[in-house]
């Protein structure tokens, strides 16, 4: 349809239909027509957009933006026109989110019975500033209301460093959120081996340490586009994670033997251990091959030291480390002992938390607080790539409610669910073989794996193939 002219029909209400439907003598037949037909959008609410032909006296009303479709046109006589609601925040000023008076027989926003608030109507969504028309298939979008779920379209990644409206992955197909999708390995402002990674369960960002980058990174959601927290004086990132507060956790592998670096409002407030001090032997005064780092609600830090097989737990304020699980400095495989663990994953609604024991080839689950006694909870079968077999696992999750957990199966390339308690579990992404791949269905020497807030997604850093993936749970 070609488009001639475009007209701004928003103040144009019932009161404008002359008396007897009458118009003024100057006013064209296609004129007239054209009124007529902004005046039937305006007084339908999900009206967004008309289109008038002339040749056919064609009226047509659109719910969205833009219109779409052809009318037949005369080749003699091409006249259409296309009108539109304009739209301006100061519409929305006294009305959104406020009760439902507010709203009252307007065409702009209903009354929302749930919440009893004024709220956009349907196939719109709120932007911040106007209920926005929501949108289509390959459209750009940036948030996760703003495609049309009526044709089942959700705002998903794509791999030209955008997101936009599409219908949802297959369950086992991979998304790149970070990084290229085609195991390109980037400089400083794309991921070149990540590992670490922490998705946030108050708004969703992604935070990741890039190893061969030597930088900590950020990732909002709905944006492929990283925020660097730290890049500087780095030697090996290794984990991040953020408190409930915002306060920045971070692992740095080889940096003074081991550190970590707490962060708050892009400024380093705390190192541990101290500014200037090495350390080079499992020492409780240092943090020897610092790894996974997490953090409980009174602040106490864990991390677990990779060549002293032990998790040890940092006080706030405290000048030493204590041993919480393994024996510092002494690998082995028995209940109370480690072997190169990696990551540390708190559940401190049920009192316990779990590390990966990479060399032992197992997930093992300690009592907060207990006597330092671990119980297999995953693997333990010896490396492999049997259903009850891992082979050096790296990271890991918890669902909230405590009864499944994710693990990285770093050497076997795939991603392995376990329900606590059972004897094997089962493939959630990668190959079933341990076949690694930089396919959208394959992965390459995993780290750390992270549910997102709704438990939805999956994220798994897929170190080799230096990219962030997600998979579809559900």
């Amino acid at each position: 349809m070609q488009i001639q002219s475009v007209y701004d029909i928003s103040n144009m209400g019932t009161e404008f239909i002359p008396i007897n439907n009458s118009f003024p003598p100057f006013l064209t037949l296609q004129a007239k027509s054209f009124i007529r037909c902004g005046i039937q959008c305006n007084i339908r609410i999900d009206c967004r957009a008309f289109d008038f032909d002339v040749d056919s006296q064609q009226c047509r009303l659109w719910n969205a933006d833009l219109t779409t479709g052809t009318i037949s046109l005369s080749s003699s006589k091409p006249r259409s026109s296309v009108g539109s609601v304009k739209l301006s925040p100061s519409i929305y000023a006294n009305s959104h989110n406020q009760s439902c008076d507010k709203c009252f027989q307007s065409r702009y926003e209903i009354c929302n019975m749930n919440s009893s608030t004024c709220q956009c109507p349907s196939n719109t969504f709120w932007n911040g500033l106007v209920c926005q028309s929501q949108l289509f298939q390959n459209q750009i979008c940036a948030q996760a209301d703003a495609c049309r779920p009526d044709l089942n379209l959700t705002c998903q990644p794509s791999c030209d460093f955008t997101y936009r409206c599409s219908i949802l992955p297959a369950i086992g197909i991979g998304q790149t959120v970070a990084g290229y999708c085609n195991n390109t390995s980037g400089n400083a402002t794309i991921l070149n081996g990540p590992w670490g990674m922490y998705v946030s369960p108050v708004d969703g960002t992604l935070y990741v340490a890039d190893e061969y980058n030597q930088s900590f990174l950020a990732f909002s959601p709905f944006s492929r586009k990283e925020r660097i927290l730290l890049s500087s004086g780095l030697s090996q990132p290794m984990d991040i994670f953020v408190d409930n507060s915002n306060t920045i956790y971070m692992t740095d592998r080889q940096l003074n033997g081991g550190t970590l670096l707490v962060q708050q409002k892009g400024t380093i407030v705390k190192s541990f251990p101290a500014s200037g001090y090495s350390t080079s032997s499992c020492l409780l005064n240092g943090l020897y091959q610092a790894y996974g780092v997490a953090v409980d609600r009174s602040g106490n830090i864990f991390v677990a030291s990779w060549t002293c097989s032990a998790v040890v737990k940092l006080a706030p304020n405290a000048t030493n480390v204590t041993v919480v699980a393994g024996k510092m400095g002494t690998s082995g495989s028995t209940n109370n002992q480690l072997s190169n663990p990696r990551f540390v994953h708190l559940d401190e609604d049920r009192g316990v938390f779990y590390v990966s024991d990479s060399a032992n080839h197992r997930i093992q689950k300690f009592i907060i607080g207990g006597n330092g006694t671990g119980t297999t909870v995953a693997g333990g079968n010896g490396a492999g790539t049997g259903l009850n077999q891992l082979y050096s696992p790296a990271g890991l999750c918890i669902t909230r409610d405590g009864q499944t957990i994710y693990v990285s199966d770093r050497n076997n390339n795939r991603v392995m669910k376990w329900t606590i308690g059972a004897n094997a579990g089962s493939l959630v992404a990668g190959d079933i073989n341990g076949a690694s791949g930089y396919s959208d269905r394959l992965l390459n020497g995993l780290g750390d794996v992270a549910l997102d807030p709704s438990e939805t997604y999956l994220y798994v850093a897929d170190e080799d193939n230096h990219r962030i993936q997600r998979f579809r749970l559900q």
